[in-house]
């Protein structure tokens, strides 16, 4: 595997998900992932400050959460497929988090694509 991700790093904006990145991101993984539970969507929306101290979140991914900082979280060792999740409960599209991702607004981020779509599954809010 080592072989394969040498001089990744070189390459802007991309992040591979590692054994390592993977261990940090654990416990930010497994908070998300529970998305999928009704409840636990619910009391996200509305307290998430109680949620992150039940689910023993640091510091950094509360922060990281709070600021929906797509790029951070991924940076992190978030799951791209469990932010695609928390983007649907909060109403931010997925073409949204991937222009975030990109340092661009989506207009921008849409000028780099042959089709210029809106599809998400994220519900108005």
């Amino acid at each position: 595997m080592a072989q394969q991700l040498a001089g990744v790093e070189k390459l802007p904006g991309t992040y591979p998900f590692t054994h390592e990145r993977s261990l940090n991101g654990l416990r930010l993984n497994r908070f998300l992932h529970r998305l999928i539970e009704p409840a636990w969507r619910e009391r996200f929306l509305q307290s998430p400050q109680s949620l992150y101290a039940e689910a023993g979140l640091s510091e950094e991914e509360q922060q990281l959460l709070n600021a929906r900082d797509w790029r951070g979280l991924i940076q992190y060792g978030a799951s791209f497929f469990l932010l695609e999740k928390m983007g649907a409960v909060v109403g931010v599209s997925n073409l949204h988090i991937y222009a975030a991702m990109r340092g661009q607004t989506l207009e921008a981020f849409q000028q780099t694509r042959n089709q210029q779509v809106t599809y998400s599954v994220a519900g108005k809010r």
